[in-house]
């Protein structure tokens, strides 16, 4: 049994001493301590990596045999989460320690599976980068935020992605597109975010390119073609366009996920030249609805 100390909110343990982070981040800040030594901490935070729309995250870290002090952490968030909150606890191979220790933690305490995510690495070695064939290439910034948020909603139809599909089913597909652009197109972006159109003027799909949190790293925020356009090849010729963008930019490299269930996705990634072999990415994301 072990005592759970509430921190006071205003600094992230994941940031060096000293450093002020808002104290919005978070609802509240868990601590178990034992003899001197932190064994455990966590925090329920406001909201989560894909939006308040999709509820609120739970994070935890522990010292090596404290998975019980981490337990107690977990209970204390979701003892402090609002009547009716969906929260989100999530792990990755790169990031954390004990991976069959947190995913068995998460299931334990009512935490369903909602989305694993596989990573692909790409390198740029000074390779020759094929050109985009068959296609007319624009960009959000040609055609307008509207017309490309228009591409994004129509591209949701039958996704794969599993957060994708349920933030759709929580915002309308106009929702979640105008909330995707609103929360991660930045200025850097403005020749990045591509939409192709075929030879009769239809626009068939979309990639957003945009820096990743690593030095001359990018990433694929989104990706996506229409319904109608699908089996013809496009989404090849977008990520063509991602590895041009990666070297326009300057990245040495890009790191994507894509969920596990997307076996098309996963193997045009493959066809592109991003390998799952060539980093140790893998990510897990689990959920609970609180009760009230």
């Amino acid at each position: 049994m072990f005592t759970v100390t509430t921190l006071p909110l205003g600094r992230d343990d994941n940031f060096p001493p000293g450093t002020a982070r808002p104290d919005d981040r978070f609802i509240a800040k868990f601590a178990v301590d034992a003899g001197g030594e932190r064994l455990a901490s966590g925090e329920l935070c406001a909201g989560t990596p894909y939006g308040d729309e999709t509820g609120q995250l739970v994070t935890v870290r522990w010292s090596r045999g404290s998975v019980a002090a981490a337990r107690a952490i977990v209970e204390a968030a979701v003892e402090a989460a609002p009547a009716g909150a969906e929260l989100q606890i999530s792990t990755n191979t790169e990031v954390h320690e004990w991976i069959d220790e947190r995913l068995a933690l998460a299931e334990s305490l009512g935490f369903a599976l909602w989305q694993e995510k596989e990573g692909f690495w790409f390198t740029d070695r000074g390779q020759p980068l094929p050109e985009p064939e068959g296609v007319v290439v624009g960009t959000l910034a040609g055609i307008g935020r509207d017309a490309y948020a228009g591409v994004i909603a129509a591209c949701t139809a039958g996704t794969l992605d599993r957060v994708d599909a349920d933030a759709v089913a929580s915002m309308g597909a106009a929702g979640w597109a105008d909330a995707f652009i609103g929360s991660c197109h930045t200025d850097e972006d403005a020749d990045s975010w591509f939409v192709i159109s075929n030879a009769a003027g239809e626009r068939c799909g979309f990639v957003a390119v945009g820096a990743f949190d690593e030095e001359a790293t990018g990433t694929i925020l989104h990706i996506g073609v229409v319904p109608g356009h699908r089996g013809n090849g496009y989404v090849d010729q977008l990520l063509r366009l991602t590895n041009l963008a990666c070297r326009a930019r300057g990245w040495t490299g890009m790191l994507s996920d894509v969920d596990v269930t997307n076996a098309p996705m996963m193997a045009a990634m493959e066809r592109a030249g991003h390998h799952a072999a060539d980093r140790p990415w893998h990510k897990w994301v689990y959920r609970m609805r609180t009760s009230g």
